[in-house]
């Protein structure tokens, strides 16, 4: 590992470190015993329900989002999806992003590995971050629900990332030529045969993007999008009902929204920290304890984080791949992406 890159460990670690120190300063961990004990753990098997259906629903969106490319086999989507959401809870870097690409082009020689970053970037960055914004945003207009400022600037920055990202893809899928010329200008200061390998980039980036072109497959993705976190939203619920709080179903949504785009922070593998504290954050806004606030964060978090983990295992087993050849795949292309 380079330098560079172990700094970027370093960093998202010690945001990790601070995030949990922040939460867990003021922890009565006699109270947060009691709390996890007393949880009634029945009702997260309705709740890993809705985590596995989610990983099979990312995978059917997938689908669509790469039909332009090649017809892809259901199964080899499914087994990059789980394999890449493992890798971004045991590998550093947030390099899962990248370990999904690389694991689906490996399958699937027909895609490459640009074109399959480029869906990704697409459905993580856009079409997420906006339905969970229009869910939010929905929430906040039939519900009595007070907003600080630092809600509002959360939820302004994550809509700026969101409309950015969906004007960049946008403007690489009609004008690729011209998009690869001005992406590359901005990078004058290297050789010009460098610039012109980023032009090459940007020009395969936008065949992964191609389904924007197609209003039937984008409103497909778009109504995949809102069924995926509508479904997530819903598997919140069950974690609540073991805790037995009382809380509206649109607690939930907002838990969603805000733990999104709290995980959008560098962190360590599997976001630890950056998890917790949006969780602990929205619940102590819904005048949840501290400490069962806590108690609550570390289970969800738990739920989410063993079943997917598990999935993306067993996956890399039966499709006979190795987590190693695609991290080091992974850390070798990051920074150029050429392929």
């Amino acid at each position: 590992m380079n330098k560079r890159r172990l700094l970027s460990l370093l960093f998202g670690i010690g945001i990790s470190a601070l995030f949990l120190f922040l939460i867990l300063r003021n922890v009565n961990f006699a109270e947060l015993k009691h709390a996890l004990k007393a949880a009634n753990y029945w009702w997260l098997l309705p709740n890993i329900f809705f985590v596995v259906f989610a990983m099979f629903q990312r995978a059917e969106r997938w689908k669509y989002m790469l039909r332009p490319i090649a017809e892809v086999p259901y199964r080899k989507l499914l087994a990059a999806t789980c394999v890449g959401f493992m890798a971004n809870n045991v590998l550093p870097l947030r390099l899962g992003e990248f370990v999904r690409a690389y694991s689906l082009s490996k399958q699937e020689p027909k895609i490459t590995k640009s074109a399959s970053l480029a869906t990704i970037f697409a459905e993580r960055m856009v079409f997420d971050l906006l339905a969970l914004l229009l869910i939010l945003a929905v929430i906040l207009s039939v519900t009595p629900l007070p907003v600080d400022s630092s809600f509002k600037l959360g939820a302004l920055l994550s809509l700026g990332i969101a409309v950015l990202g969906l004007l960049f893809a946008t403007a690489v899928v009609f004008c690729p030529e011209r998009a690869g010329r001005i992406i590359s200008n901005y990078f004058f200061f290297l050789p010009s045969g460098s610039r012109e390998k980023v032009n090459q980039i940007v020009l395969k980036f936008s065949r992964g993007l191609l389904f924007l072109k197609n209003w039937r497959q984008t409103f497909a993705v778009s109504a995949h999008t809102l069924f995926l976190w509508l479904c997530m939203g819903i598997s919140n619920i069950f974690v609540f009902m073991a805790f037995g709080f009382d809380l509206p179903i649109y607690a939930s949504y907002v838990l969603l929204a805000v733990v999104s785009i709290s995980i959008l922070i560098p962190s360590s593998p599997g976001f630890i920290g950056v998890y917790h504290g949006g969780v602990v954050w929205t619940l102590n806004f819904f005048n949840i304890s501290h400490n069962n606030a806590v108690s609550c964060a570390i289970v969800l978090h738990a739920a989410q984080f063993i079943p997917i983990t598990l999935m993306g295992f067993y996956y890399l087993r039966k499709e006979h791949l190795s987590l190693k050849q695609l991290e080091r795949e992974a850390l070798d292309e990051k920074p150029n992406q050429t392929r």
